[in-house]
C-alpha cells in the first residue's frame, strides 16, 4: 500500500466488509480510499486515534502519534 498518513487519515480501503485484497511479493494493485462514514467517530486503530475524526485536535495528535508507529 503506497499513500501518506495525512491523505489517508479519516479514509477505508473501498471493500466489501469481510472481504480482503491479496498482495504478494511483487503484485500491484489499485484499491480505492473512500472516507469512513456515519458519525466519524474512531476508537481504536492501534490506539493512535481516539475521538471524533473531523476534530483538529483528534486529527493532530493521531498524526503524531503516527509518526513513531511501525510503517
Amino acid at each position: 500500500l503506497r499513500f501518506t498518513r495525512e491523505e489517508a487519515y479519516g479514509m477505508r480501503l473501498n471493500i466489501p466488509a469481510g472481504t480482503a485484497v491479496r498482495f504478494e511479493p511483487g503484485d500491484t494493485r489499485e484499491v480505492e480510499l473512500v472516507e469512513l462514514g456515519g458519525n466519524r467517530e474512531v476508537i481504536g486503530l492501534n490506539r493512535l486515534v481516539e475521538g471524533i475524526l473531523d476534530t483538529t485536535e483528534v486529527r493532530q495528535a493521531a498524526l503524531q502519534r503516527s509518526t513513531n508507529f511501525v510503517r
